[in-house]
């Protein structure tokens, strides 16, 4: 139904995260080899080091240092498909997994903070991959037809099909999403330090955190090139014929690539590449603001982009003085 498709629109926000907390900073008053690990369930032994889980999360003590890792949103919900977390049981999720470790993850440093949303679309997932072509700086690579990525060292873009991932991974509990097509759109910050400077656990239900993040996976997506739909020759004048010469071929390959590669080989320099791109965004937005009859596959995804973009911007944008009365009123309901 219409309303099942919208509510598995604008998931989950926060996905995978890593925090590492050590014991000096919580003044050497718990050792976690001895008063963590007992907590652990599926516990390895070795020198100086246990490794363990506590529900959904990778729990790794190594000496006098506490590493977790896993999906927040699972932790919480115990799935990370269902919804996304308001910053008050963002809050309560931080608590909720510091109590059941008996350390204060608030005070823990986050070192990797993944972010997503799952987006129900018309048609299978990979046909909205292909129409992604290029991002500067960052490296594209597709793992089969249903994941694509662009790669750079300190962040990742990841777009998949959520439905392929979840019956490979045998979830159950998926009747009323089995006729959805599920594209997620997963922004992975895999050095948290380097872009953001030092994040605590307490960071990740701030408003203002919370926007820059959410700034970030929507700009970075909006900055991807993408592919020009299927364009006919234009001869109203040589400027406009060759126009449509070029967004002919863009249609057909992927032009991005292709200037990259003659990049690479030396065949022309960064003055050149640089114009040349330009040049290809200028005609690719002249092409791509044309009025469809029927709307590309790339408008109706990026449409929805932006629709959970503004509403989530609206949920995330909370006064100081507006959180701290939600946080009551959740703690006394919870």
């Amino acid at each position: 139904s219409s309303a099942a498709s919208d509510v598995y629109k604008r998931q989950i926000m926060y996905d995978t995260l890593r925090f590492i907390l050590k014991e000096e900073e919580l003044n050497n008053e718990i050792s976690f080899i001895e008063e963590v690990s007992c907590r652990l369930t599926d516990v390895k032994y070795y020198n100086n080091r246990v490794v363990g889980r506590i529900k959904n999360m990778l729990v790794d003590i190594r000496g006098t240092t506490l590493i977790v890792e896993g999906s927040l949103t699972k932790w919480f919900l115990g799935n990370n498909y269902e919804r996304f977390l308001l910053l008050w049981e963002i809050r309560s999720a931080i608590r909720s997994l510091g109590s059941a470790l008996g350390v204060s993850i608030e005070k823990a440093k986050v070192s990797r903070i993944d972010i997503a949303f799952n987006f129900s679309v018309s048609y299978v997932p990979w046909l909205y991959l292909t129409k992604l072509l290029y991002f500067d700086s960052y490296h594209r690579s597709n793992i089969e037809k249903e994941t694509l990525y662009f790669d750079r060292y300190d962040c990742q873009l990841v777009f998949y099909d959520k439905m392929s991932e979840l019956k490979s991974c045998g979830v159950e509990e998926l009747e009323e999403l089995a006729h959805l097509n599920l594209l997620r759109y997963e922004f992975r910050f895999k050095k948290v330090t380097k872009l953001f400077g030092e994040v605590r656990g307490s960071c990740l239900y701030d408003s203002d955190f919370c926007l820059s993040l959410l700034e970030k996976w929507y700009r970075c997506y909006m900055d991807i090139d993408k592919q020009v739909e299927e364009v006919g020759l234009k001869f109203t004048g040589v400027k406009g014929m060759k126009e449509s010469c070029v967004a002919l071929c863009m249609s057909e390959i992927n032009m991005f690539e292709a200037v990259e590669e003659a990049f690479v080989k030396k065949e022309i320099n960064s003055a050149v590449k640089f114009a040349v791109l330009q040049e290809l965004r200028r005609i690719g937005s002249i092409y791509c603001d044309c009025d469809n009859e029927k709307a590309s596959l790339i408008d109706e995804l990026t449409k929805k982009i932006d629709n959970a973009y503004v509403m989530l911007k609206r949920r995330y944008n909370v006064s100081p003085a507006r959180l701290e009365l939600l946080n009551r009123s959740y703690d006394n309901v919870s």
